[in-house]
């Protein structure tokens, strides 16, 4: 009976365990539906009276095992939401979120494990009035 408990938690902590040890990329073998996989904040500038943020947080969707993400954004009081989907053969593959070069954009993309640059992907940006998400780049790994 012990060696069967042992068995299973080996079963569940290691693949944990490998997970959190990559450094070039991460991988979302046994991430939950609901999981913040990245996130920042920038406080909006030109409104210092209510001290308002930019905020977009990256959570994994009830379909993360076939890539899909949900992008949680908010400026200000505004809260808006999207998906999107990892290119085709890295599923596995996490997104990485960085902000953009101009403000109050947020730019998804993801690092290879064989190579250390930052692949651009889905762009989320914000102003006053509107809040736009989408796709910059097409990649394929199949």
């Amino acid at each position: 009976m012990n060696k069967l408990i042992y068995t299973a938690l080996l079963s569940i902590a290691l693949p944990l365990i490998v997970s959190c040890n990559s450094t070039s990329n991460k991988s979302t073998v046994g991430i939950l539906p609901g999981t913040v996989i990245d996130s920042f904040s920038v406080p909006v500038t030109e409104d210092t009276l209510n001290n308002s943020v930019f905020k977009v947080k990256i959570v994994a969707d009830s379909a993360v095992d076939k890539g899909v993400y949900i992008a949680d954004v908010t400026f200000g009081n505004n809260i808006a939401q999207g998906k999107f989907t990892m290119p085709k053969g890295i599923e596995h593959v996490a997104p990485v979120l960085r902000p953009g070069n101009s403000p109050y954009t947020g730019i998804v993309g993801f690092k290879l494990e064989t190579d250390t640059t930052f692949y651009d992907y889905f762009e989320i940006s914000c102003n006053k009035q509107n809040t736009r998400m989408g796709y910059i780049n097409s990649y394929t790994f199949e």
